[in-house]
């Protein structure tokens, strides 16, 4: 294939759903931030002064979640993402709606709640399925990663010795050029994203239609008739969980699942030092009752199928090391979405043909890139309202029947 016949495979994956993939790539991008969006938008997820995270009283949070709306379920009890952010209660009212609350980490003085649908999960939502079913929406977001990563490697082919135009200034000689120079550049730097990001969801892709990895079996819970009441354990059972932790599990522990219809038992997860998993991936699990230990489970010692299944979240969000990596991808992840926004831009010049002294340049390129869309832009659209209504939808926990 010459030059000029992939250019225009490049210019055709990237024009035609451009703006489902910028919506895409935006979404994804806050997605990242999510949490620390929600943080600046609650003030009760707020810690300040900043506590170390280590320093979790997590009996005396259990005793306080107990206290405050006692007739709610608790559903988990999450560590803080970082430092300055609360410890949060999942919780499950009489209308079987789970919501937060928050609490200090070390006092365990209750400090507020807030809704379960907030900006983590409609960015985390939007980006990973467009809000629709998860088969359907991760399918549609699979195939336009699978495109995306046509034109990454296309790209690639477009520039001649690449490797050393990273530092390159765009040339000002007209819009055209100096727009050509800043896609070229955008595209450089968040190569290494678009790459990483192209390769978990591909392989989220093939999970959702049946590549997805198992944990073995553990003893992980008591069984219980659909009859009988869930017992969650008593304070001192719980204090005796905590603290017996560390003899079958050497973990800084993230997450506390208590007992449920489908799994009465607790649950203790966390990290052990196994580079990119998710938290699930370590875990040491009791009886609800008497505390008695029931069986562990260590990431290290997972098959490689488990391992890259577990990886997939740490490497598409960024969180394997915490705010550092977020600001990171954040960064990047700017420059990927300034990516596809300068590349139809681009692409919209070359389509009007203006010239130098034509009035209305921008609009007349822009509109130019819209007419190239052609029916692309049509189930971009049809999408992202989709996604758009049915975030109002489930947001506002109108049910339809």
């Amino acid at each position: 294939m010459n030059k000029q016949k992939l250019y225009a495979w490049h210019s055709l994956v990237g024009i035609k759903l451009s703006i489902l993939i910028c919506f895409i790539l935006i979404t994804g991008t806050l997605a990242v931030v999510s949490h620390e969006i929600d943080w600046l938008a609650n003030s009760s997820k707020r810690v300040l002064p900043a506590i170390d995270s280590s320093k979790i009283n997590w009996p005396l949070i259990y005793q306080a979640a107990n206290k405050q709306n006692p007739d709610d379920a608790i559903s988990s009890i999450n560590a803080p993402i970082d430092d300055w952010f609360a410890v949060e209660v999942i919780r499950i009212d009489k209308n079987e709606q789970r919501y937060f609350q928050f609490y200090h980490p070390v006092t365990g003085k209750y400090q507020g709640s807030g809704s379960w649908y907030n900006w983590q999960r409609f960015f985390r939502m939007s980006h990973r399925h467009l809000m629709m079913p998860t088969i359907v929406g991760v399918t549609i977001v699979g195939i336009v990663g699978l495109l995306m990563f046509f034109s990454l490697i296309s790209g690639f082919f477009l520039i001649p010795q690449w490797w050393k135009k990273f530092f390159v200034k765009p040339r000002t000689n007209n819009r055209k050029v100096f727009w050509n120079d800043c896609h070229r550049l955008f595209g450089l730097w968040s190569s290494w994203l678009l790459l990483v990001l192209c390769v978990t969801g591909t392989w989220y892709l093939l999970e959702q239609w049946g590549l997805n990895a198992k944990f073995p079996e553990q003893v992980e819970s008591i069984t219980v008739s659909k009859n009988q009441s869930i017992e969650m354990p008593h304070q001192d059972i719980f204090e005796n969980i905590m603290s017996n932790t560390s003899n079958y599990h050497d973990m800084e522990i993230k997450q506390i699942i208590l007992p449920s219809q489908r799994r009465n038992s607790v649950i203790v997860q966390g990290q052990n030092g196994t580079v990119l998993v998710r938290d699930r991936a370590n875990n040491i699990i009791f009886h609800p009752i008497s505390g008695e230990f029931l069986s562990n489970r260590f990431a290290q010692k997972q098959s490689i199928h488990v391992r890259i299944s577990e990886a997939a979240d740490p490497l598409h969000f960024g969180v394997f090391y915490g705010i550092y990596t977020k600001i990171l991808y954040f960064l990047f992840g700017t420059a990927l979405s300034a990516l596809a926004i300068s590349g139809t831009y681009l692409y919209g010049l070359r389509q009007a043909k203006l010239h130098r002294d034509e009035f209305n340049q921008v609009k007349k390129s822009w509109l130019a890139a819209y007419r190239g869309m052609s029916l692309g832009k049509w189930l971009s659209l049809f999408l992202i309202l989709i996604s758009i209504v049915l975030a109002v939808l489930l947001f506002n926990q109108i049910v339809l029947i």
